[in-house]
């Protein structure tokens, strides 16, 4: 038994199932399989985190009702029985690994988009998706299904269960969270129907326990069955009571439902002045829910019997600890943590937590794929959902004596990996610190996750001898003296300057986020993410805030949650937006601007602050690329962009030399 995390670290059970500890690795979709079917990307995916130690995964979300009930063109399908081969080697895979395996089973209903299903999509009522935050969409209002086709869809689950299990899954678990069809039915705002499906607790929650009797039946009383359930829905179009969360636990409890995973839905046209990003999320945020219905059962049930799984960013081995210690729970989720770190129990249980890589929260992972149609990405682990997901790192034939100039995450990235490869790698950096912009993206409000990648970062070089060196500006001379085989140009960006009168007179964002004072009224030109953060930043500082940009869009290179987040955020404390609109002057008092009808209008302002972007800073690559064979530029100095790409960057570069 593990001293440090007794609890965390010892056998667990589902139903009948027996776990090797007390970790869950929530689905989580990553929109890599093939027409549905599992592919190498898949099981390469699922291999890699039950080898890295945890109890159980459930596999991601995965269709029961194709086309109708895809949510992405990448989704897994299992509405067929030639899924069955692919999901045999998934199943596989997993228990090689020493995880047990459930299948999430699931119908996006009326969260379907036409665009991905061919059809209107359908729901429980005719009644439109709201706008969500969390997912960043509104959809167009579905088609109310009939009751035969409720019932045929109620098939279609326990069919798909029963493959499951034909597959060699260890259970299911029934998707009735977020925007999917389980959790519509749930709700009085989604589903207003009036028969028998419709019109009360009773009748909204039969279609999950005609499913789960149904599973029953097919599978036997062995094959463990996992509610993921969503026990209230917020927000002005929610539709889940606290009441109606303990009712639907314990009607789940009386019908032999193993487990039920606690979470909370949100429907919002807009965030709050408070709603947090997942960038400051709280450890274990959700554990709270589950007591909450351990006390509810324990009162209206006669005792809580089933197994309440809790989480909501658990990867902190301290409070998952605490939270099974305490009892708040029976077992432990983990989400992003797990795709940041595959292997993440495994380093909690051989006490190397400081070599554990990060979630940051960035949320890129369900942006790209909700807002782009793409697989998932993460901002620390560039493996994840690119190419196979092959996590194996080949040694070097030939070591070379390589030298990476910009110790950001790009450059770092390709050092670390350099460094595995048994290259001998020195870093250098004109900064006192390693980090790069990371250094400066985790000072605005609600991003105090950013700041976790800088020990990770500095740990991983050390881990892997690679030679540091900061606080210094390399020349061409100095990079040539050095006689590199191989050169890494992570160089970072240039600040724009902004070619109008009295330009002089403004000072950079970076120095107000760096701690330069302002004055009351404040004209931030520019808004993107940098633009918005310093204008947060300001505003709860008490400060009179105007954000002045040229395009239509604020925040527009954030991921679409943290923008909208942050949007709101902006609203609430009374920061004023211009779109569309182009400075002209800036006098000692104020900001002169063109507005988008023409007019020239101006803002009142003591302090001026650009944030109008930068670009990439090349010189140190262009001076070396003819004198040197081997080189690469990455990162910022290469178009980087966002996080992803930069590490992907490094990452790819580092498994070059």
């Amino acid at each position: 038994m593990n001293k440090k995390y007794p609890n965390l670290l010892s056998p667990g059970k589902i139903g009948s199932v027996e776990l090797r500890n007390k970790t869950v690795m929530a689905a989580m979709g990553m929109s890599q399989a093939e027409n549905g079917f599992v592919n190498k990307a898949v099981l390469n995916h699922y291999s890699e985190r039950a080898k890295g130690g945890v109890g159980a995964i459930i596999v991601e979300v995965t269709c029961v009702d194709s086309p109708l009930g895809l949510n992405t063109n990448g989704m897994l399908v299992i509405d067929d029985d030639k899924y069955i081969p692919g999901m045999t080697e998934l199943a596989n895979v997993i228990h090689e690994g020493g995880s047990k395996a459930f299948l999430q089973l699931s119908h996006t209903g009326r969260g379907a988009r036409r665009k991905i299903i061919g059809d209107q999509p359908v729901g429980p009522s005719a009644v439109a998706m709201p706008y969500s935050y969390m997912m960043g969409l509104a959809n167009e209002t579905p088609r109310a299904l009939t009751i035969d086709e409720i019932k045929a869809i109620e098939e279609k689950y326990a069919q798909a269960a029963l493959r499951a299990k034909k597959a060699g899954f260890d259970g299911v678990e029934i998707h009735a969270v977020g925007y999917y069809l389980g959790q519509q039915f749930l709700s009085k705002t989604a589903n207003i129907r009036t028969d028998e499906y419709g019109g009360s607790r009773e009748n909204r929650v039969r279609f999950h326990l005609n499913i789960i009797k149904r599973i029953r039946e097919l599978c036997g009383e062995d094959f463990a069955v996992i509610v993921k359930l969503s026990v209230i829905e917020m927000g002005k179009d929610g539709g889940i009571s606290m009441l109606d969360g303990l009712y639907y636990c314990k009607k789940f409890q009386e019908a032999g439902v193993d487990a039920i995973e606690v979470l909370a839905g949100i429907w919002s046209g807009e965030a709050g002045r408070n709603q947090k990003p997942e960038s400051a999320y709280s450890d274990c945020m959700a554990v709270a829910l589950c007591l909450v219905m351990k006390m509810g059962l324990a009162v209206t049930a006669g005792g809580k019997k089933i197994t309440l799984i809790g989480g909501g960013r658990a990867q902190n081995p301290v409070a998952s600890e605490k939270a099974l210690k305490s009892g708040q729970c029976d077992l432990i989720f983990i989400g992003h943590g797990l795709l940041a770190q595959p292997d993440l129990v495994n380093l909690i249980d051989e006490d190397r937590e400081d070599e554990i890589r990060p979630c940051i929260g960035c949320g890129h992972c369900v942006d790209h794929q909700l807002q782009h149609g793409a697989r998932a990405v993460c901002s620390g682990n560039a493996v994840l959902a690119r190419g196979d997901n092959d996590y194996n790192i080949i040694p070097a034939e030939t070591k070379k004596k390589v030298v990476v100039i910009g110790a950001g995450v790009a450059g770092v990235e390709a050092a670390r990996i350099a460094a595995m490869r048994g290259h001998t790698v020195d870093i250098y950096d004109s900064a006192d610190e390693i980090g790069g912009q990371m250094n400066l993206a985790c000072k605005p409000p609600f991003k105090q996750h950013l700041g976790l990648m800088k020990p990770y970062l500095e740990r991983q070089l050390e881990l892997h001898k690679v030679n540091v060196h900061l606080g210094k500006k390399l020349t061409k001379e100095d990079v040539l003296a050095l006689n590199p085989d191989a050169v890494v140009c992570a160089t970072g960006v240039i600040n724009n300057k902004l070619p109008v009168e009295g330009s002089e007179r403004a000072i950079n964002a970076v120095d107000i986020l760096n701690g330069a004072s302002s004055g009351r009224n404040v004209a931030v030109i520019g808004g993107g993410s940098i633009g918005c953060e310093t204008a947060e930043f300001l505003a709860k500082q008490g400060k009179k805030v105007t954000i002045i940009e040229m395009t239509d869009t604020f925040a527009g290179n954030t991921g679409k949650t943290a923008q909208t987040i942050l949007l709101g955020h902006l609203k609430g404390n009374g920061v004023k937006l211009l779109p569309e609109s182009r400075v002209e002057k800036i006098t000692a008092t104020e900001v002169v601007y063109k507005s988008k009808d023409g007019k020239t209008n101006s803002v009142k302002a003591d302090t001026v602050v650009l944030a109008i972007g930068n670009r990439p800073d090349t010189a140190l690559y262009d001076s070396l690329k003819e004198e040197v064979k081997e080189i690469y530029n990455i990162g910022d100095s290469n178009g980087g962009g966002i996080i992803p790409n930069a590490v992907y960057d490094g990452y790819t570069v580092g498994n070059k030399i």
